[in-house]
């Protein structure tokens, strides 16, 4: 489990909506500022058979005379535009990408239209540039990969080329530590942050397996499964629900519990599945339960999100209902006795609020 956020991941989102915008200016930053960050572009785009020499500086949104805005421009010693960097996370493409920008390059000599985008969107984004670059342009394949794709635009020197984020940062950071560049390997480390938080907020494409009946009846077992161990719980005496009641969350379905003394929610919490650690269910507890939880050895384990503690429940994989049922249970009887070793369970008062907002 991965419970660290880089600072400029927890920062940027609640000071601006204008994430994406961010990322491009840290980027251009890192670029301007580091000749291994540079050397690490080059690579990139050397993988994807353009050898652009050395890059000397880069500027971010640099506007074409037709009002094309590409959001980072590289120079080589000439101050010739050698490649063009457009960062996307989740956003459409506009109506200029990519033919306009591939304009932009010359054509006498190898330069590269360079996409950035989150891993998951990299086999959906691909066909779609190239449709479009195919009206206007004949492409040819020149790379496919791992997480670069290259075609070769007929008539010249151009590359269109797409990339992770993940790669492109990791071939940086590479770079930058082999160099000695501490300055700039931190920077980027923020920078990694920021996308890998990007990614863990964004819209994932479905695929045909998601959208079946299988994943429909998982979760209603899972919703059941909350239910008979929360009941099950009552019924040994290690748990309270008195006066609690159901409460599903913008992010799942659960319910208010209180456990050896303290009140708590439990359920399907699925930001802590899809940020933290492989388990749909959660205890979550407030942040004023902290010298409790601290005192019952329970923080080590937990992850501090926001204002909430989050508590993953683990479930095992490949067995009964009856095994997973037991397991859960086990799991918040062993929790509730390293918060009130007596096993009394304690009055319970109105639910407290446990929304995200």
């Amino acid at each position: 489990m991965s419970n660290e956020t880089t600072l400029f991941a927890h920062i940027a989102p609640r000071l601006t909506d204008r994430i994406e915008d961010v990322a491009v200016e840290a980027l251009g930053h890192i670029l301007s500022n580091s000749e291994a960050a540079r050397s690490a572009l080059e690579e990139t785009v050397g993988g994807g058979g353009t050898q652009v020499g050395s890059l000397s500086k880069v500027r971010t949104q640099a506007i074409g005379e037709d009002g094309e805005r590409p959001d980072l421009t590289s120079y080589d010693d000439d101050d010739t535009e050698r490649i063009l960097i457009e960062a996307k996370f989740w956003a459409g493409l506009t109506q200029n990408q990519p033919n306009e920008y591939l304009k932009l390059l010359p054509n006498d000599r190898p330069a590269a239209l360079l996409f950035v985008a989150p891993a998951a969107r990299l086999e959906p984004l691909w066909p779609e540039l190239c449709q479009r670059a195919g009206k206007e342009f004949q492409l040819s394949v020149a790379a496919n990969n791992g997480a670069l794709r290259a075609a070769s635009i007929s008539g010249g020197k151009r590359r269109l080329m797409l990339t992770s984020w993940a790669a492109l940062l990791e071939c940086m950071e590479t770079r930058a530590r082999g160099s000695g560049e501490s300055v700039a390997e931190a920077d980027i480390q923020q920078l990694r942050g920021l996308t890998d938080w990007m990614d863990a907020e964004a819209f994932l494409p479905w695929r045909p397996d998601d959208l079946g009946p299988e994943f429909a009846k998982r979760m209603l077992s899972l919703i059941t499964l909350v239910d008979d161990a929360t009941n099950r719980g009552v019924n040994y005496g290690f748990l309270s629900t008195d006066r609690l009641k159901k409460a599903p969350r913008y992010e799942g379905y659960g319910r208010f519990i209180r456990l050896g003394g303290v009140q708590a929610w439990f359920g399907i919490e699925c930001a802590g599945w899809a940020r933290h650690y492989n388990t749909p269910l959660w205890l979550l507890f407030k942040h004023d339960k902290h010298e409790q939880l601290k005192q019952a050895g329970l923080t080590d384990k937990m992850v501090d999100f926001k204002w909430r503690f989050f508590f993953p429940i683990e479930l095992p994989t490949a067995v009964t209902y009856d095994i997973v049922l037991d397991s859960v249970v086990d799991s918040l009887k062993s929790i509730a006795e390293e918060l009130d070793p007596s096993g009394i369970t304690q009055p319970a008062r109105p639910e407290e609020d446990y929304s995200s907002s």
